[in-house]
Protein backbone atom coordinates (compact mmCIF):
# COMPACT_ATOMS: atom_id res chain seq x y z
CA UNK A 1 0.00 0.00 0.00
CA UNK A 2 2.97 2.42 0.66
CA UNK A 3 3.32 4.32 -2.71
CA UNK A 4 -0.13 4.80 -3.34
CA UNK A 5 -0.63 7.79 -1.82
CA UNK A 6 1.38 10.75 -3.39
CA UNK A 7 3.81 12.62 -1.83
CA UNK A 8 1.84 14.46 1.50
CA UNK A 9 3.27 16.09 3.59
CA UNK A 10 2.05 18.14 6.80
CA UNK A 11 0.75 21.89 6.62
CA UNK A 12 -1.56 24.32 8.46
CA UNK A 13 -3.05 27.18 6.29
CA UNK A 14 -6.83 28.43 5.37
CA UNK A 15 -8.79 27.98 2.43
CA UNK A 16 -12.36 28.06 1.14
CA UNK A 17 -14.17 26.24 -1.17
CA UNK A 18 -17.32 27.24 -3.35
CA UNK A 19 -19.61 24.81 -5.50
CA UNK A 20 -20.95 21.93 -4.26
CA UNK A 21 -21.09 23.28 -0.56
CA UNK A 22 -19.39 26.87 0.77
CA UNK A 23 -17.26 27.28 3.18
CA UNK A 24 -13.60 27.41 4.89
CA UNK A 25 -11.59 25.04 6.46
CA UNK A 26 -7.99 24.53 7.36
CA UNK A 27 -5.83 22.83 5.18
CA UNK A 28 -3.33 20.13 7.03
CA UNK A 29 -1.91 17.59 4.60
CA UNK A 30 -1.11 18.51 0.93
CA UNK A 31 0.27 16.71 -2.39
CA UNK A 32 0.67 18.16 -5.86
CA UNK A 33 -2.61 16.44 -6.74
CA UNK A 34 -4.89 16.74 -3.37
CA UNK A 35 -5.22 18.11 0.23
CA UNK A 36 -6.95 17.30 3.54
CA UNK A 37 -9.36 20.30 4.81
CA UNK A 38 -10.70 20.15 8.58
CA UNK A 39 -13.66 22.11 8.37
CA UNK A 40 -17.08 22.00 10.09
CA UNK A 41 -18.72 22.43 6.84
CA UNK A 42 -20.48 18.96 5.88
CA UNK A 43 -19.21 17.57 1.98
CA UNK A 44 -20.42 14.50 0.32
CA UNK A 45 -18.01 12.78 -1.57
CA UNK A 46 -18.03 12.78 -4.91
CA UNK A 47 -19.38 16.53 -4.73
CA UNK A 48 -17.11 19.40 -6.57
CA UNK A 49 -15.17 22.33 -5.39
CA UNK A 50 -13.50 25.43 -6.40
CA UNK A 51 -10.69 25.55 -3.60
CA UNK A 52 -8.86 28.81 -2.85
CA UNK A 53 -5.23 27.56 -1.16
CA UNK A 54 -4.17 31.01 0.97
CA UNK A 55 -0.62 30.01 1.67
CA UNK A 56 1.45 32.28 4.04
CA UNK A 57 3.93 34.59 2.03
CA UNK A 58 2.04 33.98 -1.60
CA UNK A 59 0.56 37.29 -2.19
CA UNK A 60 -2.41 35.17 -4.32
CA UNK A 61 -4.49 32.05 -3.40
CA UNK A 62 -3.40 29.26 -5.33
CA UNK A 63 -6.94 28.30 -7.19
CA UNK A 64 -7.81 24.77 -7.40
CA UNK A 65 -10.33 25.16 -10.22
CA UNK A 66 -12.24 21.63 -9.92
CA UNK A 67 -11.43 19.46 -6.83
CA UNK A 68 -13.10 15.96 -5.71
CA UNK A 69 -14.19 15.13 -2.81
CA UNK A 70 -12.97 11.06 -2.21
CA UNK A 71 -13.46 10.80 0.96
CA UNK A 72 -15.23 12.06 4.44
CA UNK A 73 -14.46 11.62 8.05
CA UNK A 74 -16.17 13.58 11.06
CA UNK A 75 -14.28 16.75 10.68
CA UNK A 76 -12.71 16.30 7.43
CA UNK A 77 -12.04 15.72 3.81
CA UNK A 78 -9.65 14.43 1.02
CA UNK A 79 -9.75 16.22 -2.24
CA UNK A 80 -8.30 14.91 -5.62
CA UNK A 81 -7.21 18.16 -7.85
CA UNK A 82 -9.12 17.43 -11.12
CA UNK A 83 -8.12 20.77 -12.68
CA UNK A 84 -5.52 23.89 -12.00
CA UNK A 85 -4.17 26.21 -14.30
CA UNK A 86 -0.65 25.31 -15.01
CA UNK A 87 0.54 28.65 -13.56
CA UNK A 88 -1.51 27.89 -10.16
CA UNK A 89 -0.10 24.40 -10.79
CA UNK A 90 3.98 25.58 -11.13
CA UNK A 91 3.44 27.40 -8.02
CA UNK A 92 1.92 24.38 -6.24
CA UNK A 93 4.76 22.46 -7.11
CA UNK A 94 6.98 24.80 -5.71
CA UNK A 95 5.47 25.29 -2.59
CA UNK A 96 5.16 21.46 -1.65
CA UNK A 97 8.72 21.07 -2.62
CA UNK A 98 9.86 23.76 -0.31
CA UNK A 99 7.86 21.60 2.58
CA UNK A 100 9.81 19.15 4.66
CA UNK A 101 8.54 16.00 4.79
CA UNK A 102 6.29 15.04 7.51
Amino acid sequence: MGGERQDRKKVKFPASFIGDAKGTGTVRNLSTSGCKIESPVPVQAEQLLVLRLFILHEPEPIVIDVAAVRWVSEASFGVEFLKVKASDQRRLEVYHASLSVS
